[in-house]
């Protein structure tokens, strides 16, 4: 979340900066795509609800464990085109975030890495 944040604060300034910054995470140009435009319609969506955020230095989660109103207003304007065409997200991968989500929307599950010939 941080990382991605980082790379759509540098993008606008600069649309190149953001994809650079999305390469030097790892992200494959698949995926740069995707990012790219989840911060774009995120940033056209709900800009002024996340510089309040950012600015109130917010926590991601409310005290409640909702999601603060900007992580709100992305799941809620960015996350189903996200979810659709990326086809994973960190939650249905059993990848933890810094975002704290009920248990019920967590997948438990093992990765398991192979570096053999197939």
């Amino acid at each position: 979340t941080d990382s991605t944040r980082t790379c759509g604060k540098e993008g606008v300034i600069s649309s190149k900066w953001q994809h650079e910054c999305l390469q030097k995470i790892g992200f494959s140009e698949q995926c740069i795509t995707i990012w790219e435009y989840n911060i774009l319609n995120t940033r056209d969506q709900c800009f002024w609800t996340c510089m309040w955020s950012d600015i109130r230095n917010e926590p991601f989660n409310k005290p409640d464990g909702s999601l603060n109103d900007c992580l709100q207003c992305d799941e809620d304007k960015s996350g189903p085109n996200f979810k659709y065409f990326s086809g994973r997200t960190r939650r249905n991968s059993g990848i933890p975030s810094s975002i704290k989500r009920p248990g019920s929307q967590q997948y438990n599950m093992e990765h398991c890495y192979w570096y053999g010939d197939l």
